[in-house]
Order: structure tokens, then C-alpha cells, then sequence
């Protein structure tokens, strides 16, 4: 089946009742109904500046409904993503579509009321996105080029959208690897620090929250800078 790459970014969907959902960003679906979330806006932040990047729509019980994605500070959303639940809750299918007209549909394969596996087609419905989840903290995606598969890589998870390793290889650049990382909490079990583990590195990420828990803060801080240690940051709005 002719197959369509998709651009690197990761997206990891973990389900447990609830849906937590890109990695290390977004939180769990009660800290939004509890405050009464329904819009958070992320953006990019360079000097003085700072660029929208997504706003991500969420219904009364803290679930995202949708996410808009801007590109290099367009005042237009590039593409709007789309999320479907059952009456019970469960995601059941997915859309993202572009301003141009396509549309790339995502299902959701349940057993037994677990989730086992996950496919997208897109707008010619040919299959540009696999993953499986052979445990509720396991993600193995599987992505494709030119019909081909070219790219595999498994995430594990500790709590939630919390990474304990990120291991894989590329077909095309014959490579392989395996990253394991070490997570710190604050008193509320918040993420509030990554590094990764046994690799020598020069920056860490460092997470900030308000009074109600809610991310306000991602950064990427340098070690032993002088001057601006703090290299790169995102920060969150929410309604």
C-alpha cells in the first residue's frame, strides 16, 4: 500500500479512562474539568517576542475536542485536529485537516474496551501512520515512506505522558537509539525537571505550574551559563 511520511513530531496518545495527550505538555484530563478549562494557548517565546503556536479546545470532562496549529507566526491556523468520543468517553476517531482541503483520519482499535492499536489514512486513504500499544505505558509507532516502512520507535511511559525511555531505528540513515531519561516531581506530582540519563548533555528541561497546577512554563536551561542560561521557552495561557 502507496504510503505518505509524515513530518517528525511525536505525538503519543495514552488511555487509562482518561486521554493525556502530547508528551510532555499536556496533563491529565481532570486537572482541566477541575479548573474548567475549555482553551489553552502555547506559545513560543524568542526575546522580546513571542509566536502562537497551538490552541487546543477542551470540553467540560477536560478531554481536547480540538487543536489548531500555526506555523512560523501565521495568524492562520495550518491545520485543525479533531477528537471523537463515544457517550462513555473513549476516542473513537480523529481528523486533521488543512485549509486547503485535505483530511487525514485516524481510528482507534479497541478489545475488550483496551485499546490495541491506532491507524491513519490520509485524503487518497493510504495508510501514512501505524502504532500499537501491546501495554497501557507502551507505544510502538511505525511509520512509512513510499509505501515502505522506514521508521520504528517505542515509547515507554511511567505515569502518563511521562517518558522512561525512547529507543528505535531509521531505516534510511541506518540508526539506531536509545534514550532513557530522569524525571523530577514536585509535591503534587507535577513534572517539573527532565535530564537524560547516562548521556553527557549541556541543558536540561524544566517545568513550571500555577496555584492550580496548571502548566504556565516549559524551558530548556542550559548548565553553567553565563548570562541568559534559559535557551528556549514555551509558555501557557488557558479560558
Amino acid at each position: 500500500m502507496k504510503a505518505v511520511y509524515l513530518s517528525y513530531l511525536i505525538f503519543v496518545f495514552f488511555f487509562n479512562n482518561s486521554f493525556s495527550q502530547e508528551l510532555d505538555t499536556y496533563q491529565n484530563d481532570s486537572i482541566y474539568a477541575k479548573n474548567k478549562i475549555s482553551r489553552r494557548t502555547m506559545y513560543f517565546v524568542f526575546g522580546d517576542s513571542s509566536q502562537k503556536e497551538t490552541v487546543t479546545e477542551y470540553n467540560p470532562s477536560g478531554k481536547m475536542i480540538r487543536q489548531f496549529w500555526y506555523w512560523n507566526g501565521e495568524k492562520d491556523f495550518h491545520n485543525v485536529e479533531t477528537f471523537y468520543y463515544s457517550g462513555n468517553g473513549v476516542i473513537f476517531r480523529a481528523t486533521d485537516s488543512t485549509k486547503d482541503g485535505n483530511i487525514k483520519l485516524t481510528t482507534y482499535n479497541y478489545e475488550n474496551g483496551i485499546l490495541e492499536s491506532q491507524v491513519t489514512f490520509d485524503e487518497l486513504h493510504d495508510t501514512c501512520d501505524f502504532r500499537v500499544f501491546p501495554q497501557k505505558n507502551i507505544t510502538i509507532r511505525r511509520w512509512y515512506r513510499d509505501g515502505k516502512p522506514c521508521r520504528y520507535d517505542t515509547t515507554v511511559f511511567g505515569k502518563e505522558n511521562v517518558k522512561l525511555e525512547y529507543y528505535g531505528t531509521e531505516n534510511s540513515y541506518t540508526s539506531d537509539w536509545h534514550y532513557k531519561f530522569i524525571n523530577e516531581f514536585d509535591s503534587n506530582e507535577n513534572l517539573t525537571r527532565v535530564l537524560l540519563k547516562l548521556i553527557p548533555q549541556n541543558f536540561f528541561t524544566r517545568y513550571s505550574y500555577d496555584n492550580r497546577n496548571l502548566l504556565i512554563k516549559k524551558q530548556k536551561v542550559l548548565f553553567a551559563a553565563r548570562g541568559k542560561p534559559v535557551e528556549s521557552e514555551y509558555v501557557f495561557t488557558y479560558e
